[in-house]
């Protein structure tokens, strides 16, 4: 009974995920209130259905997690007597607002050991960062004279990055201080979780071990271009889903954008390369990259998609005797 409710407790919050996610600036058109309306209402019913039934003791806390997120929508829910003009944004306010139930229900599941995706929505300075950093990094490891020199730069970064990550375990105050500083490029989860930029740090510190300049710099890539356009793609126009959170046409645009960064990328790093070469790099690594994207969920994918990419586009690089 216990393993039931909680199983139905998160598919109901991935369905909640999925009608939130389509609640964005970047997917808002005229019909798109009445549709999310619809959903939500139905949403819910069965979290009131769900709520009434009787619940082990050990998984209460998720119960009260989902008759509050039940209370807030019923609460919340923009009513069909809003204008036109001001619909946008009534409703875009109501998914910021029900953005800290959902983040409450995902961290609840997790301590189950349910997995659901997290809210991110549309951030293009976050997009923006996302580049600035890939091309910065890539900038200063194709700039030292030595590829040891990146482990010397990578590591007071890193340990900056967790000192600031422990800094927030230790103090509340400290917490709200440092994500208000990155409010502007962070997403809600990072605000109870470890930063994704401690992560990709982290990627970076572990790549900088290989010493290995190619294979690294295609990593960078891939995570750099292809995951804020899969994000853009997949917010705008996805509509086929995948797996967490994830469409098909968010995960095309990541291979193909990655793939033409890979290509750049081993252009820059060895001149030499050869077309046919160059596109088997940048191919393997934006292939696995787009995969790890896919498929991460529990680790984050700044992390697991430098590691992976950057891993594959060494196979391929060895495979084609450019390494």
């Amino acid at each position: 009974m216990q393993h039931a409710l909680a199983d139905e407790s998160g598919r109901l919050v991935i369905e909640l995920h999925r009608a939130l996610s389509e609640i964005d600036t970047a997917r808002w058109h005229a019909g798109a209130a009445d549709a999310a309306r619809l959903k939500l209402r139905a949403i819910e019913v069965k979290v009131a259905h769900l709520t009434s039934l009787t619940w082990p003791e050990k998984t209460a806390a998720l119960r009260a997690k989902l008759a509050d997120a039940g209370a807030a929508l019923a609460e919340r829910l923009p009513g069909e007597d809003i204008t036109a003009a001001n619909a946008r944004a009534r409703w875009i306010a109501f998914r910021k607002s029900m953005t800290p139930s959902y983040e409450a229900l995902q961290t609840t599941l997790r301590q189950l050991e349910i997995h659901v995706p997290s809210l991110r929505p549309t951030n293009h300075r976050r997009s923006f960062f996302h580049v600035l950093s890939a091309v910065s990094c890539i900038g200063i490891l194709w700039a030292v004279p030595e590829p040891a020199w990146a482990i010397a730069i990578a590591i007071p970064f890193l340990i900056w990055a967790w000192t600031m990550e422990i800094g927030r375990r230790c103090s509340e105050r400290w917490n709200d201080i440092i994500m208000k500083w990155f409010a502007p490029v962070a997403h809600p989860h990072e605000y109870r979780r470890v930063n994704s930029a401690t992560w990709y740090l982290t990627a970076i510190f572990a790549l900088s071990l290989t010493q290995a300049p190619l294979p690294c710099a295609v990593g960078l890539a891939v995570l750099g271009v292809g995951d804020p356009v899969a994000g853009f793609i997949g917010r705008r126009w996805g509509r086929l889903r995948l797996l967490h959170g994830r469409t098909l046409e968010g995960t095309l645009a990541f291979f193909g954008s990655a793939t033409l960064a890979g290509v750049a990328t081993a252009y820059a790093f060895l001149p030499t390369i050869g077309l046919g070469a160059a596109v088997a790099v940048a191919t393997a690594g934006a292939l696995v990259g787009a995969l790890a994207e896919l498929f991460s969920l529990r680790v984050d994918d700044n992390l697991s998609i430098p590691l992976s990419a950057s891993g594959a586009a060494a196979l391929a690089a060895w495979a084609v005797g450019v390494l």
